[in-house]
């Protein structure tokens, strides 16, 4: 999902100082900013109910965690400052497409319900920037846009009826992809493999399945294969700007871990992982996705410090079990190289409790128990 820039809202707030200027009106522009990006969000989580969608993640706020509840199926997080409230949709029946599209709509209506609502309020000065900018919020939202960073409301309403081709049938697709990930997350591998190399022999093109293939050979700890499968995927000329965003970026990610693990020489691994990331920011990806292979990166080059505070913020940020585990497993081998051994023995029981079947949380829980 992609939300309200901020950047852009700053126009909203001149217009509404200009309206009603003072504290009021500008309270209310942020007020209603957050409440109509609240209301698509509500609606989008509704309609996946409604229609038959999973829904995969809910993070209520921003900053550290205070509560999470975790499952193999869905992953729900309080967060410090409860301000911001996103979700997670993926398919789990067929027809993907239509359902998506269904869940959009609904939560469209949400939104121009929530946002035609504030024009009640007009009369008062926070009233003005409230409705002002939940207009805006709605408009904006409203406008068809997939990029590297997410994806508007308005794309899947107007953009995806008219998806055609290896895109559609990326998304036909999610059903199985969505049970092998099931599989995953809970550390059935054999499952997990199975449906890829079923998805495999059916679709060998889709990047949704390269993309299993990708997840499993990580599980077996096999970065070198899973390395040389995305970078197979460089060369082909069929890929969108928004695709070879992430393509770049899994690159770097998997070079990043291949060096971690031993299996790719560090003087040519790591200066790799960096240009590659860096030209994927370049294009499109989004930076705070980055986090968590810019941590790696910072722990093999020696600066732990930077290599503690971007692995807490990947973890912080994170929509999975086993994404905050990896995590975590960064901070934890920082301290660890920083001398905290302690430390990395706490962190390291939580990720254990993530996902202690991972193989670069088990590795290093057991360096920890050795030394």
């Amino acid at each position: 999902m992609r939300y309200v820039r901020w950047g852009s809202a700053a126009l909203v707030v001149a217009i509404a100082e200009l309206w009603a200027p003072g504290f009021a009106s500008l309270a209310g522009t942020l007020l209603g900013l957050l409440l109509v990006q609240a209301a698509f969000q509500l609606g989008l989580m509704l309609g996946a109910v409604l229609f038959g969608l999973r829904v995969t993640h809910v993070i209520i706020g921003i900053g550290g965690e205070l509560r999470e509840w975790t499952t193999a199926k869905r992953r729900v997080v309080l967060r410090n400052i409860p301000v911001l409230f996103t979700v997670g949709i993926a398919g789990e029946r067929t027809p993907v497409r239509r359902r998506m599209v269904a869940a959009g709509a609904a939560s469209a209506v949400t939104a121009t319900a929530t946002a035609a609502a504030t024009w009640l309020t007009v009369g008062a000065d926070l009233g003005k920037g409230l409705a002002l900018a939940a207009a805006a919020a709605l408009v904006y939202e409203l406008i068809p846009v997939r990029k590297p960073g997410g994806t508007s409301i308005g794309w899947f309403v107007l953009g995806l009826p008219r998806l055609a081709g290896r895109e559609l049938a990326e998304m036909e697709s999610t059903p199985r992809i969505t049970a092998a990930k099931d599989a995953f997350n809970v550390g059935d591998l054999d499952t997990a493999e199975r449906i890829s190399a079923e998805l495999t022999g059916e679709h060998p093109e889709l990047l949704t399945v390269i993309g299993l293939q990708i997840s499993t050979l990580c599980g077996r700890n096999q970065y070198g294969q899973a390395l040389g499968l995305v970078t197979g995927l460089v060369s082909r000329q069929d890929l969108s700007p928004r695709e070879m965003a992430y393509v770049m970026a899994t690159t770097a990610g998997l070079t990043a871990l291949a060096v971690d693990a031993g299996q790719l020489p560090g003087e040519i691994g790591v200066p790799a992982a960096r240009r590659t990331l860096e030209g994927a920011i370049q294009v499109g990806y989004p930076s705070y996705r980055a986090t968590g292979t810019l941590a790696i990166i910072a722990l093999l080059e020696g600066d732990t410090s930077s290599a503690i505070d971007l692995g807490n913020r990947a973890a912080e940020s994170s929509e999975r079990a086993v994404d905050r585990a990896d995590g975590l497993t960064t901070v934890a081998k920082a301290y660890m190289a920083a001398g905290d051994n302690k430390k990395a023995r706490e962190l390291m029981d939580v990720a254990h409790e993530l996902a202690g079947w991972f193989p670069r949380v088990a590795a290093t829980r057991a360096r920890l128990s050795i030394g």
